[in-house]
């Protein structure tokens, strides 16, 4: 008698080879066969009969460490069929913490529910502990962030660190991966991440280099016309530190360089011509979303979001950002498209009344010029004002996605349509980003097979973490699990109304055990913090 019959279905493994007829036959947390089992008994059963059966998919780019510990149920993802969060990217992880450095690593979090968290850990061994005494109804497979090493070791002030300040990073690095981080992530425009130079980075990612495996993963300097010398930069560091490399959320945002997909790619093909891995991940939208922290000049952000809010409220200061941001341009220069730029999530309820607007109209409302009602929306909602940019083009992402080296990554966090997670207009990658990949570029416009599409989001992502018993169904794997419908898989969520769960994947199973049956939430939390 085993456990769990998933019976009839198409079974597209993650492997990338074609689909074929079979049964799956799990026992406890793992598949024990895979086959013509309609002589085996099973205390229960599924009939997939016209479902695919697939891995689990594994979001390699995700910020769900925080979202995470208040809704564990992670519903927004396991409702698409993810049952594996790759966190701490971007450099932003919850770890390590200084001592007495919970409020400004908080501070830092702000706009991934930091503020929501209570911090009663220093590591990632701590962070392990809290998640599970709370409970995880998705696995998460921790990164360690740049942004804050930094912050437990040389603060959020726009300064070099020193000799004494790496090795004391450098420690810290080996300290998380001795605790199972899968890697060290960069958020290279993002303080205080941005402000470390290569070298520095280089530095850190040689404290890995001890760990097979352990990879390198960057959100690239975004500068005007860094679309190839931030991903030349990445494939530099892993080359001088040893180590692998993954570019996150590949895209081409700068407006004169729209178009040229093929040509950031070629950098990377060229690094795997020469021996070096590298690969990159991207989602399916033409559209991004941050920080609005981040578009204001690195200088102001020094010191973290205190000192740049005191900065917005001193009349001075605040002309000398306006005059920079214009002299200067969007992320240095990138021309400011005011109608591109709309307000996604606020923190304060009298910002939250302009969520859904971009900067012109906010303007309009407020009888202001865009910039002027950006820099006044940013002071009003305490510096933690988040939006959406859409700076991308449809055919330059599906260039990154359609590529051998793509793989899917959501960038998005695991939410829920109510509470304290199913505020504002965030960008609907959260709730859509997998289920979009198989209803719209899988059934309704093929630009992958439905055996590519599940290979970038398991297979090929489980070979990057070099995870060697998930990402596939086949004989002793984990039974990470997603059952779902190839005729009716879709996301609903829209720019206009995220907050809207995917449809067409009734069953997910994560560690063996069912989460979601019939379409909803079991209320089982089987998950857990993975380690490397």
């Amino acid at each position: 008698m085993i456990d769990l019959l998933i019976a009839n279905g198409r079974i597209v493994d993650g492997s990338g080879r074609p689909g074929y007829s079979a049964d799956v036959a799990i026992s406890g947390e793992r598949i024990v066969s895979v086959g013509n089992l309609a002589h085996v008994e099973a205390a229960r059963t599924i009939d997939a009969t016209g479902m695919v059966v697939s891995p689990g998919f594994i979001d390699i780019h995700t910020h769900s460490d925080l979202s995470l510990l208040i809704e564990p149920k992670g519903m927004s993802k396991v409702r698409q069929g993810v049952t594996t969060e790759v966190s701490g990217n971007c450099g932003y992880s919850p770890y390590p913490v200084a001592p007495d450095g919970a409020d400004a690593i908080r501070e830092m979090m702000s706009g991934l529910h930091g503020e929501e968290v209570d911090w009663t850990w220093t590591d990632l061994a701590g962070y392990r502990d809290v998640a599970a005494e709370r409970g995880l109804g998705i696995n998460i497979a921790p990164l360690v962030g740049h942004g804050a090493l930094r912050g437990a070791v040389v603060g959020f002030e726009d300064r070099q660190a020193t000799p004494d300040d790496i090795r004391a990073m450098q420690r810290l690095v080996a300290e998380a991966m001795e605790q199972g981080a899968y890697g060290l992530s960069t958020g290279l425009t993002l303080a205080p991440s941005a402000y470390g130079d290569t070298d520095e980075v280089v530095a850190l990612a040689e404290a890995m280099a001890f760990y097979p495996g352990r990879f390198y993963t960057s959100h690239i300097r975004l500068w005007a016309g860094y679309h190839i010398k931030g991903v030349a930069e990445a494939i530099e560091i892993g080359r001088r530190a040893n180590v692998p490399v993954q570019v996150s959320h590949m895209a081409v945002n700068d407006p004169p360089y729209w178009g040229q997909a093929d040509s950031v790619i070629a950098v990377c093909e060229d690094a795997v011509a020469d021996g070096f891995d590298v690969t990159f991940d991207v989602y399916p939208y033409a559209a991004s979303s941050s920080g609005f922290s981040q578009c204001i000049p690195t200088w102001a952000q020094s010191g973290g979001t205190q000192a740049l809010l005191q900065r917005l409220r001193d009349p001075d200061t605040r002309k000398q950002i306006r005059s920079d941001m214009l002299e200067h341009g969007l992320f240095r220069g990138w021309p400011w498209l005011w109608d591109r730029l709309q307000v996604s999530s606020a923190y304060t309820p009298e910002v939250a009344a302009f969520e859904g607007m971009n900067f012109e109209q906010a303007g309009e409302q407020m009888d202001l010029d865009p910039i002027d009602a950006a820099l006044t929306l940013m002071e009003l909602d305490e510096a933690k004002l988040r939006i959406i940019f859409y700076y991308r083009t449809e055919e330059d992402m599906k260039s990154f996605l359609r590529h051998p080296m793509g793989m899917m990554g959501s960038d998005g966090l695991a939410i829920q349509a109510s509470g304290p997670l199913g505020a504002g207009r965030p960008h609907p990658r959260s709730y859509g980003a997998h289920s979009r990949v198989l209803g719209l570029y899988v059934r309704e416009t093929a630009v992958l097979t439905i055996e590519e599409a599940v290979y970038k989001m398991s297979g090929q992502v489980a070979a990057r973490l070099r995870m060697s018993d998930r990402g596939l169904i086949a004989d002793g794997m984990v039974a990470d699990i997603a059952v779902f419908d190839p005729a009716t898989v879709a996301d609903q969520a829209t720019f206009e109304n995220p907050h809207q769960y995917a449809v067409g994947v009734p069953y997910v199973l994560v560690n063996g055990e069912l989460v979601v049956a019939d379409g909803q939430h079991t209320g089982a939390l089987p998950g857990r913090v993975l380690a490397a």
